[in-house]
């Protein structure tokens, strides 16, 4: 895809990246339906599909199914009523209730829409089915706006602390606890935790900073709010590994910082070369960040870790 200021511009940009791609399907799918000869608008599809699969509903249950606001769901309802697509009856338990089904008519093209949905499932599956499945991220992204607002978000960022404020100290000892306790908390939040990960968790002094490397902690307000590590792999080799930000303090930049510093410490150990292993989906916004901070992907060999799907260096 071409490069473009609002490709270019990240997570800024998202509602319009999604409004573009909402349009192009939208588009193509009218053009599907029209290949195929059924008269049906793409934006017709929820209230269609969801009367389809239970029906009859009120107004209000309906657009709660869709996740429309009202007056949206009142404006397609209408839509759909003046094309005799759908009809209202009264409530058998409350006759002041409305409730709206799917008339004759919409039933029959329901049945003449389904190989053509079958047809659009399959295509839209070659779009979708990647590494960084979009079905997936949405489901994810829905879970996570249903546990604060997008709103709510953006006002509590006043108010946090900034990577400013963040201090990146050398371990110590006094840190170990901490260094162990984050790692594996976002380690089994998204993956197993193997045995690899337990021996050096216990032992940091023993399997990373022995051989010569090196292990960096973020600290906020004297608590260790994120860890990374860089192992000794070999001459001039470091791997960069257990790097975690603290989950409530996620989206200030500090995983920016720690990964700046952590290069700054390979630079110094004379390190020629930075590599590390992650995973594209449980792990796809630390695979951002280290392309952020100039690492490429390279070809996956066996490494350590069952978790890994993609092997990425920096060249220092």
């Amino acid at each position: 895809m071409e490069e473009n200021v609002i490709t270019s511009s990240g997570v800024l940009a998202i509602s319009t990246r999604l409004q573009r791609l909402s349009d192009q399907l939208r588009k193509d799918g009218q053009l599907i339906y029209q290949h195929f000869g059924v008269d049906f608008e793409p934006k017709w599809f929820p209230v269609i599909y969801t009367l389809m699969h239970r029906s009859p509903l009120s107004v209000l249950e309906l657009a709660n199914e869709i996740g429309y606001a009202h007056p949206s769901t009142i404006s397609l309802l209408k839509e759909l009523e003046k094309q005799k697509l759908i009809r209202s009856v009264a409530d058998k338990t409350d006759s002041r209730k409305r409730l709206v089904k799917l008339t004759p008519k919409a039933q029959e093209l329901v049945e003449r829409m389904k190989p053509v949905w079958d047809k659009i499932v399959t295509a839209l599956q070659t779009i979708t089915d990647t590494n960084n499945n979009l079905m997936k991220a949405i489901a994810e992204t829905e879970q996570e706006l249903a546990k604060k607002s997008f709103f709510s978000r953006a006002t509590e960022v006043d108010q946090l602390p900034t990577h400013q404020q963040v201090s990146i100290v050398d371990y110590s000892d006094r840190y170990r606890e901490a260094f162990k306790a984050l790692n594996l908390a976002w380690i089994s939040k998204a993956f197993t935790v193997e045995q690899t990960d337990m021996d050096v968790l216990s032992d940091p002094e023993q399997l990373i900073l022995q051989d010569g490397g090196a292990i960096l902690l973020a600290v906020y307000a004297d608590e260790v709010v994120g860890t990374c590590a860089l192992k000794y792999a070999g001459p001039g080799v470091y791997e960069m590994t257990k790097m975690t930000v603290d989950e409530r303090m996620r989206g200030r930049n500090i995983g920016l910082k720690l990964g700046m510093a952590i290069i700054d410490k390979g630079k110094q150990l004379k390190a020629k070369k930075i590599i590390l292993y992650s995973n594209t989906q449980g792990s796809a916004v630390a695979v951002n960040l280290y392309k952020k901070l100039g690492f490429i992907t390279i070809p996956l060999d066996g490494g350590v870790y069952a978790r890994a799907d993609i092997k990425m260096e920096l060249e220092l």
